[in-house]
This record gives C-alpha cells, structure tokens and sequence, in this order.
C-alpha cells in the first residue's frame, strides 16, 4: 500500500534504552524474551517455549510463530491445536493461517469441530488463507452453520479459496436472513470466473434492502464482467447510498458495454454529484476505459464538454482526474488544452496530467514526442517539488520503454541523461524513482552507473534509494548480479535495544486527529499491536503528524496520511515488525501502510468499509470511536492539523 521502505529493527526513546544481548533474551521473563525474539525474528528462541508449562507463555509463542510465518514452524505448531487451553488453541489456528501452508489443512478441518467458537472461526479463516482446495467441502458446509458468523466467515473463506466447486453453494446463499452474510456471499462470488450465472443471480441484490449488500452487488458484476446488467447498474446510481453509487460507477466502467449509450449521460450528471468521492471516481469512470465510448455521439460529446467543466471544480483529486481522463481520451488536443493545469495550485493535479501523457496512446506520443519530452523535462527540474519531479521520472521511463527501437526515441535522449543524473540525487525518493524509470526504460547502458550509484548508496540509514536502485539491476542486469552488489555493500544493522516494559501495552488508550474536514477519534488496541501503537504514539507526541496533508483517498476503500512527503513514499527513515492480530477490517479499522511486510513506519490508513483481503496482511493497531462519517468526508489534500494522545 506504500513504496519501498527502509528496514530497521526497533524504535524506542533513546534515553530509555538499555541494551539486550541476542542470548540473553531467553533467560528473560518469558513474555519478553518472546516479544524480543519476535521482534529480531530468532524461531529458534521461541519454538522452546511453545512447550511452557504456562499456557499463556504457549499461546504467546504461538502468535509470535505466526507472526514470522516461517513454514519450517508448522509440525511444532499443529499439537497446540489439541492443547487443553483454548488461548493456546486459537493462536494456533490463527498462526497456522499466517503461515498458509498446505500442511496444516488436516488439523485446522479437525479445527472447525473445536467446542470453543472462536477457535472454529479461526480455524476457518486459517483454511481459507491455507489455499487448499480440497478444504472446499468442509468449508461450504459452515455456509449452512447455525453461526452467522460462521457463516459469512466461509463465505470469506470461499473467496481466498477462489474455487469453482462452490459456485452453486454461494448462488444458494444469497438470499441469506442476514445482511452481513449476504454480503460476504457476494463477495465470495466476485472471484469465481461465470457471469453468466453470476450476473442474473447478483443483479437483484442492487434493490437489496441494506446498503452494503446493494455496493458489494454492484462490486462483483463488475468484477466478473456480467453481461446484461448495465441497466440495472446505471439504475444503481441514482442510489441515495453514496457506496453504491461509487462501486456501480467502477462495475460500468470495468464492464465497458459499449451497445448502452445511455450509460455515457448518466456517468456525466455525477461530476455535479455532491460528494467529492462520487465526482473523482465518475471522471476516472470517464476516461481510464474511454475506448469504449461510442464514437461520434452526442453522449460522448456531452460527457467530454461536462468533464471539461470539471477541470475547476474544488477538489483537487477531482480535477486531476478529470484532466487526466481528458488527455487520455483527446490526446495531444488534450494535452495542449490541459497542460496549463501544470501550474495548479494542487500539486495532486499536477501529478494527474503528467500521469495523463503516459495514458496517451502511442502513435500520439511518437508523433509528438518533443513537446511532450520538454513537458517532462521541465517538471523533474529541481525547483519543482518532489511528488511531481518523481511522477515526471516515472512517466519518462514509461514512455523511454515505449520507444524502444522507434525512431522518435532520438528524441528523449535528453530524458535518458536527466534519469541517469537523478539517480545521484541526494533526495532519496527522487533518486529511487529514477533508478525505477530507468529499469522500466529497459536502458542497459545504465547498469554501469546504478552499480557505482549502489555503492554510495549501500551505506545509507534510508533505504528507499538503494533498493530502487537494486531493483533496476535486477531489470536490467539480471537478479543474480544484482544481489551480488547487494552483498558487496550491505547496508548497515543498527543496534537492537529495547526499554524496559517495552513488551507491555502503552499506557496511552486514544488519539483525537483534528483534521480540515473534523475530528476523529479512535481507540489504541495496545494488546494487540504494542509497538505499532507505542511508535504511533512517540510520533504523535514529537508533533510528526502535524499539518501533513492525506495523501491517498480511494472512495470506499481508504483514507491514508502519515507521510511528511505527501508522495505516499516518505517515512521517519525506519520501519517496524508487523503485529499481525486477530482483529479484522470492518469499517473504521486503523492499520500501518506497508509496502511489504515489516516495512510499516509512520503511515496509518483508516478503512471506510469492510476489507476483509486486508485480514492479517496489514496491523490492525486502532479502531475509530468517534468521527467515522468525517473520514469519509475527507479528500485528498485534506490537513490532518494536529494530533492529541490521551490516557
């Protein structure tokens, strides 16, 4: 959900800290020595303790296996399904579905019969991340469960399972008595491959009495491409459910049925809808397929003349997507059109029609290549700000890699020199965003300088630039040499320290963010996420967050801040582990941004819906109590102007 980010094993107050070696973590209090052995990710330090005399010493070694995920950890792991504590026996389930290995199906289908409830869910979930296909049985049988819960967790589970067999099942849960169950049918639908099915039996589910069944309806026949429904989703956006209107525009904008020209107008008169999330993602609707726009129409006409009306409305997301979609659609007359809008005041915008010159098609590009190439150059100039200089790199090396072998590349030879001299940009975002481009440009004469350009950036404490710039070479010269330069400058390890009660929960319970938009307030869950929630709160109260603008919004999905670049690849210049807990992605759910796992730092999301693929991928660390409808107002750009830490 982030770039790449650097990693270091722990932050604590400096003046706290006091020195423990690797060794002598397991002669600690054994939750600690868990804890620390989690956090330096020694398995070999913690298997011991899954066999304490102390359940509540077992169950925490369970989590903390579970929360390395390493697959040699299965065989200890699967007696403690059978363990005469319920605790132990619900990390259990949970860690073996962290793990995911086929192993562990036997003993987590033994699990769903558990007399404990929660261990049953879990182990439920557990088989769904598993993977195994023929747990499809076991788990279709818990979509007839007495359990409501029961039965919307196998429906989730059918969905990660993704398997066809079930179809005819989940089609005959449909008409679930309970809302949240038939949702997470739906849901489960959206990955099996068969519209034709699909589509009649999901179609209804538009006029179902409750609102999220009604967005997930409109979701998956978008997501399965269901034929014949473009009515019945043009009827959805006149829903009074903002939710809906949003994924009804997304399914007619993945379905592209180009016979319904009466779907064009009705997309337009949602660029003057109230809500700024409905607007943004009717212009993207607009113009990210506009290929299959009927030709020569007066819909189209119209749609193009309203979008062009957008470029001024307030919100920035907005008109950046509605420059962008014109671009895309009108091509060079576009870009002449719009690209005075390079000077926006948003430097969001600004990004969206540069984003807009790589969306051109080629043959206008190839035809224009020198203005376009000027455009380009002028924006990764040094005065220009960061997002926008790193948005311009990239779309060079797009366009680089395009013209491979075309004679207009001559053309972009100045870009090529520019790439090459960014990537020896102090700036460590500008730097890695050139190395990228220069991978995605496909130019092998540049591994040369990358390589030189590794070693001064091998040592460095931030490794957003080295790992671009490793990645390039894995593009360009192959990952073996690319990991060989790797080890020959190995980036430094910093001391791991650790306060004294760093294992414990913090005493702090709640943050209250005072944003542009309002206030929200949410609730630590300092069990569950200790450290996720301490360096939270360390940032919080050094003023970190203060003042920094959101800057990624996608309706209904996430709000998400946190980054002092405002490019959705800054950081504080570490990383902490993952804490991956039981708690799931309902809407309001607060969890740490990653760009792979341990690489969380300073940026937090806020879900505005349910999510349940983020389910034990991303730390769930807080839970919103006040000020939910405020996220959901928010739009990029939006300030959070400070941060309050409250006992």
């Amino acid at each position: 959900m982030k770039s790449v980010r650097i990693s270091i094993a722990v932050l604590a107050a400096a003046s706290l800290l006091t020195h423990v070696p690797a060794r002598a973590a397991t002669s600690a209090a054994p939750m600690r020595a868990i804890a620390i052995a989690e956090d330096q990710r020694r398995l070999s330090d913690i298997a011991g303790f899954l066999r304490s005399p102390a359940a509540a010493v077992r169950a925490r070694a369970a989590l903390a296996v579970g929360r390395l995920q390493d697959s040699t950890s299965v065989a200890a792991l699967l007696p403690l399904l059978k363990d005469t504590d319920v605790r132990v026996r619900r990390e259990a389930a949970f860690a073996l579905g962290q793990i995911g290995h086929r192993s562990a199906r036997a003993a987590l289908e033994r699990g769903l019969t558990d007399a404990d409830a929660e261990v049953a869910d879990l182990s439920l979930e557990a088989l769904g991340k598993v993977g195994d296909k023929a747990a499809t049985p076991q788990v279709v049988e818990r979509l007839s469960a007495k359990s409501a819960l029961l039965r919307g967790d196998a429906a989730i589970a059918l969905w990660r399972l993704a398997d066809k067999s079930a179809l005819g099942s989940l089609l005959a849960h449909l008409d679930d008595p309970v809302a949240d169950v038939r949702w997470k049918v739906v849901y489960a639908l959206e990955k099996l491959d068969d519209p034709r099915r699909i589509g009649p039996a999901v179609a209804p589910l538009l006029r179902d009495p409750d609102a999220l069944v009604q967005a997930h309806a409109a979701r998956t026949l978008g997501r399965v491409h269901a034929a014949g429904v473009t009515s019945a989703l043009v009827q959805a956006l006149q829903s009074r459910n903002d939710a809906v209107v949003v994924n009804a525009l997304r399914a007619l904008q993945s379905i592209a049925d180009s016979t319904d020209t009466s779907t064009l107008g009705a997309i337009a008169r949602l660029l003057a809808h109230h809500n700024p999330h409905v607007r943004v993602t009717a212009a993207t609707a607009l113009g990210d397929h506009f290929a299959w726009w009927p030709a020569a129409t007066g819909d189209e006409a119209n749609a193009t003349s309203v979008l062009a009306l957008v470029t001024t409305d307030y919100d920035a997301a907005t008109r950046g997507a509605a420059a962008r979609s014109l671009i895309a659609r009108l091509g060079y007359d576009g870009w002449q059109r719009f690209s005075p809008m390079l000077e926006d005041s948003s430097v969001y915008v600004r990004v969206a029609v540069l984003d807009g010159i790589r969306q051109m098609d080629a043959a206008v590009v190839a035809g224009h290549a020198q203005p376009l190439a000027d455009a380009l150059f002028a924006s990764m100039r040094d005065v220009r700000p960061r997002f926008e200089r790193m948005t311009a790199a990239e779309v060079a090396g797009t366009l680089l890699g395009r013209a491979q072998g075309k004679p207009h590349l001559h053309t972009f030879d100045g870009l090529l020199a520019r790439l090459q001299a960014l990537v020896d940009d102090p700036d460590v975002l500008i730097a890695a965003s050139a190395a990228g481009a220069l991978g995605d440009a496909n130019d092998r004469p540049s591994v040369r300088h990358l390589a030189s350009a590794y070693a001064v950036r091998g040592k460095d404490a931030d490794a957003d630039a080295r790992i671009g710039i490793r990645d390039a070479l894995r593009q360009l010269a192959g990952r073996a040499f690319a990991d060989s330069i790797e080890k020959l400058y190995p980036a430094p390890a910093p001391p791991l320290t650790y306060a004294e009660g760093w294992e414990q929960p913090p005493t702090e319970t709640r943050a209250v963010l005072t944003t542009s938009a309002g206030v929200i307030e949410w609730r630590f869950l300092g069990a569950q996420a200790p450290q996720t929630v301490r360096n939270f709160i360390r940032l919080a109260k050094k003023g970190y967050f203060n003042s920094l603008s959101v800057h990624r919004v996608v309706p209904d999905f996430v709000i998400q801040d946190g980054d002092p670049t405002g490019t959705g690849s800054g950081g504080p210049g570490y990383s902490i582990r993952c804490e991956y807990n039981h708690e799931r992605y309902d809407a309001g759910q607060v969890g740490m941004a990653l760009s792979g796992k341990d690489t969380g730092g300073s940026q937090w999301f806020i879900t505005l819906a349910p999510q349940p693929h983020l389910n034990g991928r991303y730390t769930i660390f807080a839970t919103v109590t006040q000020g939910l409808d405020v996220a959901r107002r928010i739009t990029q750009g939006d300030v959070i102007r400070r941060v309050e830490i409250l006992p």
